[in-house]
């Protein structure tokens, strides 16, 4: 069977699931003009619990996106000097992949097959696609082994001391909840699924309240919203502890049964946060904090929704650990609610050792590099990167320390190979540019982050031009480069069944690629006795419990309890004397995912111009008016856009887009030329928001 359906003789539809950076995971309907293979409509999918039958702003304008005049459509070769101004001749696929497979080769020959470098993240979270047959091409070669820490290692970090990463809540159970804190998170535009459950809770009497330094569009749609100092949050969430247990709120019986450190927590880490001390870290008042431990501890039914950007500090571990520790304080966490930060962690568990191939090393542990430092990998590894191998990724504007990661991008030594759907900054750098596909050119298996489904894509249409997906590529690139093993040759259906395995992941009972195929997505097994955390009374951890004092954390030199540890790069250490007072957000905007979506021209237009976000009081200091070009610099660089003066933003903070495409800006870098190849406290992520910075309006004296 299959979720192939014929609408009329002249068209057909064929489910999709969207496989953007976001959390919804969409189901989506394709409908097809059979006359000529054109999709021809794109909608959310009605029968899908999450979906509920509308899209994002962004994925409705998926055919603006497929069928574009900016794609890569074929196999190039540059032909001129790299970077901005790149030209480029049209290859065929034989002649592309002969290049590459050669100069592979006379590298490996050379230089060691550690030399090679390849770089990916999330351009696709299709579980086949996202790394799949590219893990096993390069397990192969013996190629240097990259860290994908860019998004949330320092909050995957923290869950696993403490809780070895297990489920979070489900966002399903939202219109059940009494009280509902969205901390840190824009969900209006990059989560809008979750909304009409939030509307839902609303009409049924609960109290929602947003805590983020900034304005947004969800702090607008809360009911409360408190603005605490960039980097506190850690020590709001110690603060409402201690309130909590000084009240009696807490939940004893949950918290001597499931968890390993209680006492040693209460006497001799929340006793260092009293309400005074608090309001003087976080810059909240105390009568708010007082107010919102009252109202988080008044029921069991209460649902923490987090996001990404508060594991982008410094300090981004400690304050995710602080946070996911709260219901299990009040014992929500043994409830249907609790924090959902990510379901992705658990969805996504497969046989990963089998699934790539680990075998396939033969024994060899390659050197690693941690993708945040790209810079650093290009420009100062000892024995040099010589070659690069980009897909799913646009590391010239999507690292930390961009100016850095170019200098290396520029290298005439480096080989670079960029497999794109589009003419990216970095396809400027490549060598030999590879067109990628679109998810409705491909079958791929889904799991979003944000609830609990499993989606399957099936191609709706034929490749575009001569694009191909990822896991073709590496086959076609195996093959060139004479690796005869079985696990190269494997389609893409049999990587999905492989993947499927119950045994290994308990949320895959009932999930089959026969129902999947049937309905187009399927639910997770939330429910199973196996599935670790409150289900079956274990978790994952040393103990076997929620470890609020980890002895992994203490024989790593990591403190072993929660704290609030104050950034060095950040508000906290702003004084008169500071050159840079002002600390950098660079969240997600309302119509990009990354670098996704950045070539449809209407979304383009609707983003308008790049801004910066000034609080009132700042802008005042500065002279600056509403929609002044202003220079926003560090000691590492600048970047240039329009004032945008916010009236409730926190004062000392700035908001700028996360990842536009640098070469559309002023001077053709975008905000992360200022942002530090620092690694959190934790995990080994990034610190985008610990970034502190200057603004003035272009033409101010600049000494």
């Amino acid at each position: 069977m299959t979720n192939e359906a014929i609408v009329s003789k002249d068209t057909k539809t064929v489910h999709v699931s969207c496989p953007h950076d976001c959390p919804d995971g969409c189901s989506m309907s394709v409908t097809v003009d059979q006359t000529n293979g054109r999709a021809i409509r794109v909608e959310g999918d009605k029968t899908h619990p999450v979906t509920q039958g509308f899209l994002c702003g962004k994925v409705n304008s998926y055919l603006d996106y497929v069928y574009n005049d900016q794609r890569v459509l074929y196999p190039q070769r540059r032909i001129g000097p790299k970077g901005p101004g790149a030209k480029w001749e049209r290859i065929s696929w034989d002649e592309a992949l002969d290049e590459i497979s050669n100069r592979l080769k006379s590298i490996i020959d050379i230089d060691g097959a550690e030399s090679v470098l390849p770089f990916s993240y999330s351009g696709t979270l299709g579980m086949t696609g996202f790394l799949g047959m590219g893990q096993r091409f390069f397990n192969r070669m013996g190629a240097c082994h990259l860290e994908r820490t860019i998004c949330t290692a320092a909050g995957a970090a923290a869950e696993k001391y403490t809780f070895g990463r297990v489920g979070d809540a489900d966002i399903e159970n939202l219109p059940n909840m009494d009280v509902i804190l969205l901390w840190g998170t824009n969900i209006v535009s990059t989560g809008v699924h979750a909304v009409p459950f939030l509307d839902q809770a609303r009409k049924n009497g609960a109290q929602i309240v947003a805590i983020d330094p900034r304005v947004t569009r969800t702090t607008d749609f809360s009911d409360w919203h408190l603005a605490p100092k960039p980097g506190t949050d850690a020590a709001l969430a110690l603060g409402m502890m201690k309130l909590i247990v000084e009240k009696g709120l807490h939940d004893e019986a949950f918290l001597n049964e499931h968890t390993v450190g209680w006492k040693r927590f209460v006497d001799e880490r929340l006793s260092e946060y009293s309400l005074q001390k608090v309001a003087e870290i976080t810059g909240l008042e105390e009568a708010d904090i007082l107010r919102l431990s009252d109202l988080y501890a008044s029921t069991k039914r209460s649902f923490i929704r987090c996001n990404w950007g508060i594991q982008r500090h410094e300090n981004g571990g400690s304050m995710m650990r602080a946070i996911k520790l709260l219901p299990t304080v009040t014992g929500a966490a043994g409830g249907d609610g609790g924090v959902c930060v990510s379901t992705g962690g658990e969805l996504r568990v497969f046989d990963e050792g089998r699934f790539f191939r680990s075998e396939l090393l033969k024994g060899r542990t390659p050197r690693n590099f941690n993708m945040i430092q790209l810079g650093d990998a290009l420009t100062k590894a000892t024995p040099a990167v010589k070659a690069l191998f980009v897909w799913n990724a646009d590391p010239a504007n999507c690292v930390p320390d961009t100016k850095a990661a170019r200098r290396g991008l520029s290298r005439t030594d480096l080989f670079t190979v960029v497999h794109d759907t589009f003419y990216t900054d970095s396809a400027l750098y490549a060598d030999i540019l590879l067109p990628a596909d679109t998810a409705l050119e491909r079958m791929d298996l889904l799991a979003g982050y944000g609830a609990y489904y499993y989606g399957l894509s099936m191609p709706a249409i034929e490749k575009v031009g001569e694009s191909v997906d990822n896991s073709e590529l590496f086959r076609r690139l195996a093959k060139k480069m004479g690796y005869t093993e079985d696990c190269f040759t494997q389609t893409d259906e049999e990587m999905i069944e492989e993947i499927i395995d119950p045994e290994f992941n308990p949320l895959f009972e009932g999930v089959t690629l026969d129902l999947l195929k049937k309905q187009g997505w399927a639910k997770g097994a939330v429910d199973s006795p196996r599935r670790k955390g409150v289900n079956s009374g274990f978790w994952p951890t040393p103990s076997g419990k929620i470890e609020i004092y980890s002895q992994q954390m203490a024989d790593l030199g990591l403190d072993p309890m929660p704290g609030h540890i104050p950034e060095i790069e950040g508000l906290s250490g702003v004084d008169e004397s500071s050159p840079y007072p002002l600390q950098v957000f660079s969240a997600a905007t309302h119509y990009f995912i990354g670098s996704t979506f950045q070539h449809v021209e209407h979304l383009q237009n609707m983003l308008s111009r790049p801004t910066f976000e000034l609080s009132p009081q700042d802008a005042d200091k500065r002279s600056i008016s509403e929609g002044d070009m202003c220079r926003l610099f560090n000691d590492r660089g600048e970047v240039f856009g329009h004032a945008h003066i916010v009236k409730g933003l926190r004062e000392g903070v700035v908001g700028a887009p996360k990842q536009l495409q640098g070469s559309k800006m002023k001077n053709g870098f975008n905000i992360n030329a200022l942002t530090s190849q620092k690694e959190a406290d934790m995990g080994r992520g990034p610190v985008y928001y610990s970034t502190l910075a200057e603004i003035q309006k272009v033409g101010a004296n600049l000494s």
